[in-house]
């Protein structure tokens, strides 16, 4: 019990380690994802927060172990069983929901690459630069090209095939952005070449996003299983130990 108490602690010193590097280095080490640091910071707290918990409960449940308490193995196999009913939530959640989730971001990553490719094609456009640098940084981020088609989703001008900046392999999102602040045009939000020879991704960001889905969820789904076989040995050894207590 003591060994399965002090793994469960392990576990939760990891992800503050870990959880406290990405926080203190994420834009270092990503620096595109710093247009979305209010989502990515939601997520860091709730891996701190796991992490908390975990240690905490390893705490307790070694305590409880060394000192033959059965009170804090209680409150050590009640958590746990608690995290272990969560988690397979989380599994059901990620087979059921899956299809829901491909569903709305195709929606919403459709309505917002449409209304990109609308202002583009206008003589004045104007458009949010928060949503400009958006679709560029997540076609760029994701290696796809426009909703469905790839780069000729986009369309063409005067005969010429264009498409969205964040298609190119070479793309900088910090010097795109200092170009638009100076004002949109037509020529800045649809090219029609990568610069110093970048190559243009040609897989559509809807299909994509359908692959990543099915490697994020699968990940899940294994990640979280390997986490309840563990924490149910970790169940058996604190009941083990509480019954050699009851039996001493």
């Amino acid at each position: 019990a003591v060994v399965s108490t002090q793994s469960t602690g392990v576990a939760g010193i990891l992800l503050l380690v870990l959880g406290g590097i990405f926080w203190t280095k994420q834009f270092d080490m990503f620096p595109d994802l710093e247009d979305y640091s209010t989502s990515i910071t939601s997520v860091l707290v709730a891996m701190l927060v796991i992490g908390g918990l975990l240690f905490l409960i390893g705490i307790i449940g070694c305590i409880g172990a060394c000192s033959g308490k059965s009170g804090l193995l209680n409150i050590y196999f009640v958590v746990v069983l608690i995290f272990v009913i969560l988690e397979i939530v989380v599994i059901v959640l990620a087979v059921v929901k899956k299809n829901d989730f491909e569903d709305a971001f195709v929606e919403t990553g459709t309505e917002l690459f449409t209304e990109y490719k609308t202002e583009a094609n206008d003589a004045t456009p104007d458009l949010d630069e928060v949503k400009v640098v958006g679709v560029n940084v997540a076609q760029f981020t994701f290696e796809c090209c426009g909703v469905d088609t790839g780069s000729s989703w986009w369309g063409n001008r005067n005969g010429a095939a264009v498409f969205a900046p964040g298609c190119c392999s070479n793309f900088d999102s910090q010097t795109f952005e200092n170009s638009i602040q100076a004002g949109l045009t037509q020529e800045k939000m649809l090219i029609t070449q990568c610069p110093d020879d970048g190559e243009v991704f040609q897989v559509g960001c809807q299909e994509q996003a359908n692959a990543l889905a099915n490697a994020f969820s699968t990940v899940i789904i294994i990640v979280v299983a390997v986490l309840i076989a563990f924490e149910i040995l970790c169940l058996v050894a604190a009941c083990v130990s509480k019954k050699r207590d009851l039996v001493a």
